[in-house]
């Protein structure tokens, strides 16, 4: 009889372009019903070529410390989100009913790995983080297995509450990629260089996947307006996900349009505010004084990077300013990276941002929830980042697919 992961791969390989959907994953693999994450769940067998299998279960608050240490152990110190090598933080996610930590155990009840999940219950949105599995046991246990099991088993338990999961995949590991292939998502955008581990810069992969009701029911009837740089992203979402043909609109003289009074008026009321954490990160809200508009972004002074950005503006000449004060930061605070999620309905805060640096590095369908309306709007992704990139990467087919469709991956292979 073959085991799960046996069955998963072959299923994926036969039905890559039949298992778009949750629901098409979960009907593929009925079995995951049976798992049960709150009493722990041990496979039917303890091996598979040689390896051992861990067991999977939600951690409970006295599974924190060794949550902590496996971050610790793992990165030797370095993990970059420091909240992960903080024990009172994992203990207060363990309690939270929107986080909900899984570890995985081999006899006598050793703890050799984890990986964490957020419920977004109001968005209906689910993230995947934080897996790590200690050194000793990386080629004793065939973690695999497990991994497949404590992912999909939460897209059944929440089925009815979350409609689509996302996550960041490390780009130097083949078998992390493969297991979210494994799982039912998709590689749609790069993050090229986010994050250091061991003191080295590494490019993140974005992988998703959609409920069926997301895809044909809750997603924005908008018509995509969109620059011409973004074309290549949106034609890999445009094949992946049945989408409409976009319009697209240039905006090459957009500057010269705008109101230059405006504009000296507003750079003489812009206002900065930062506020730090226990760890040293900012969140830093720039806006122009008396009005409603703003940027407010997470900056993590330890990598250089920013993150989580949010904006408002009322017109072009407010994007315009706020932008040219996103640039002195960037070079103010020698940021690496920056990523933000932009409307793919606005073709102009495209433009401008095109303008200012950032590069469009994939077309996520259906990804930012609109509260007014109950739909979910697509989103493009634009990132500045600092070249060259990490070359040191192992990719699995799919994520050369998409890299190639945005054309990034001739750069990942130059020598």
């Amino acid at each position: 009889m073959d085991d799960h992961l046996s069955m998963f791969s072959r299923n994926v390989i036969q039905s890559r372009k039949d298992i778009i959907s949750i629901e098409d994953m979960l009907n593929a693999y009925p079995w995951v019903g049976d798992i049960n994450l709150e009493k722990g769940h041990d496979f039917e067998a303890s091996t598979r070529k040689g390896k051992i299998i861990p067991s999977i279960k939600f951690a409970t608050e006295k599974d924190a410390e060794e949550i902590t240490k496996i971050f610790k152990e793992v990165y030797e110190n370095t993990y970059p989100y420091k909240r992960m090598e903080n024990f009172s933080d994992i203990q207060n996610m363990i309690r939270s009913p929107n986080y909900y930590w899984i570890v995985f155990t081999i006899k006598p009840d050793i703890i050799v790995g984890c990986v964490g999940i957020r419920l977004d219950f109001e968005n209906k949105i689910g993230h995947i983080f934080g897996f790590a599995l200690r050194k000793e046991f990386q080629q004793k246990t065939d973690i695999s297995t497990a991994l497949v099991g404590s992912l999909v088993a939460p897209m059944h338990q929440f089925k009815n509450q979350i409609l689509y999961w996302f996550a960041e995949v490390r780009s130097s590991f083949s078998s992390v990629q493969y297991i979210a292939k494994l799982t039912g998502l998709s590689p749609v955008g790069f993050l090229p260089n986010k994050d250091i581990f061991f003191n080295q810069p590494e490019s993140e992969i974005l992988f998703i996947t959609y409920s069926q009701e997301i895809l044909s029911d809750r997603r924005s009837s908008q018509r995509p307006q969109l620059i011409t740089p973004a074309i290549f992203c949106y034609f890999y979402a445009f094949q992946k996900y049945d989408l409409g043909l976009p319009v697209i609109r240039n905006n090459n003289n957009l500057e010269a349009e705008l109101d230059s009074n405006i504009i000296e008026n507003n750079r003489k009321h812009i206002l900065r505010r930062i506020e730090r954490d226990k760890y040293g990160n900012e969140q830093i809200t720039i806006s122009i004084m008396g009005t409603d508009n703003f940027f407010q972004l997470l900056h993590y002074k330890n990598i250089q990077i920013v993150e989580k950005v949010d904006y408002n503006v009322s017109t072009l000449e407010d994007l315009y300013v706020l932008l040219e004060e996103i640039k002195s930061i960037i070079k103010e605070f020698k940021l690496r990276y920056m990523e933000v999620f932009l409307s793919a309905y606005d073709s102009t805060h495209q433009t401008f941002f095109y303008n200012a640096g950032f590069k469009p590095m994939g077309y996520i369908p259906a990804f930012k929830y609109n509260k007014d309306d109950n739909l979910y709007e697509d989103r493009v992704l634009f990132v500045y980042h600092e070249n060259p990139l990490n070359k040191n990467t192992q990719l699995i087919r799919e994520t050369e697919e998409f890299l190639e469709s945005i054309k990034y991956l001739k750069e990942l292979r130059k020598k």
